[in-house]
């Protein structure tokens, strides 16, 4: 991966690490996670993976057989997690996470138990998180973790999609798209939070290497929606690879992709410089 600022833990000294993955719903409140985890120990790297049926299997193995088994992993199969290897024994992030019941007492102060303060009055812990996300997995051994990070972060990266989609929210396009963003609901009242936490998840992409190389196929990207999100989003993308991507929208009269090429629009203004 490309130099970057969030996946810069230093290994020097240490020789524990630990797996967490943030589950669906833990991405909205990723800066409150990323905050509370950092305190405890650096962050060696990240992944945002999308999680099929085979994956999550694999992950929650030893819960095979078990009569919740289907439902927990269904609520994974074709969303977005983010992937995590921390600096720091299993047992001290799991302590700062909290117990697994996010109604638990002893999660006041816990990652789980910002459930508590975010559901509504009328709601119970249990239909908020479909009794599944409780934001935050974290590895409960050693042992665990060594084989959560070989499964999380060993998986092959899948080839560069045509489209990669800017918007958190669900577009109709014909053609082969990622939508690494749907479903996160993103802090627009705080610029540098919402920076951080839209670029954090950026970084996390597994491709960001290989884009960054000469002659490497690159996606077009698909934008939207809630601006800020797009300027900070395709900026990011340009200054962390270097490239020159297709920005292409929706056309809402037939629902195909319409695309130019940053590059055309930079040498037009390049020209126009020069006119003056």
């Amino acid at each position: 991966m490309v130099k970057t600022w969030l996946n810069s833990g230093s290994r020097e000294g240490v020789n524990t690490s630990t797996f967490v993955m943030v589950k669906p719903r833990g991405l909205t409140h990723w800066p409150l996670i990323k905050k509370r985890i950092e305190a405890t120990g650096p962050i060696a790297r990240t992944r945002l993976v999308f999680v099929t049926r085979e994956l999550i299997e694999q992950h929650y193995v030893e819960h095979t057989g078990k009569e919740w088994f289907a439902q927990l992993t269904d609520y994974f199969v074709g969303r977005y997690v983010l992937a995590i290897e921390v600096l720091a024994a299993p047992g001290v992030i799991r302590n700062i996470m909290g117990p697994t019941n996010p109604q638990d007492p002893e999660n006041k102060n816990t990652i789980r138990g910002l459930v508590n303060s975010l559901t509504p009055d009328d709601t119970t812990p249990l239909a908020y998180t479909k009794g599944i996300d409780n934001l935050i997995h974290g590895a409960d051994s050693e042992e665990a973790a060594r084989r959560e990070i070989d499964l999380w972060f060993n998986l092959p990266i899948p080839p560069t999609p045509a489209y990669l989609c800017l918007m958190n929210r669900k577009v109709a396009l014909k053609g082969d798209c990622v939508s690494p963003l749907i479903g996160i609901d993103f802090d627009l009242s705080n610029s540098m939070l919402l920076a951080s936490h839209i670029t954090d998840l950026l970084e996390a992409l597994p491709w960001n290497g290989q884009w960054s190389q000469n002659g490497a196929k690159i996606p077009a990207l698909l934008v939207g929606g809630v601006p800020a999100l797009q300027i900070i989003a395709v900026q990011y993308l340009t200054t962390l690879t270097g490239k020159s991507f297709e920005i292409c929208w929706i056309d809402q009269t037939d629902g195909s992709p319409k695309t130019v090429k940053l590059q055309s629009v930079k040498k037009r203004a390049r020209r126009h410089r020069d006119d003056l």
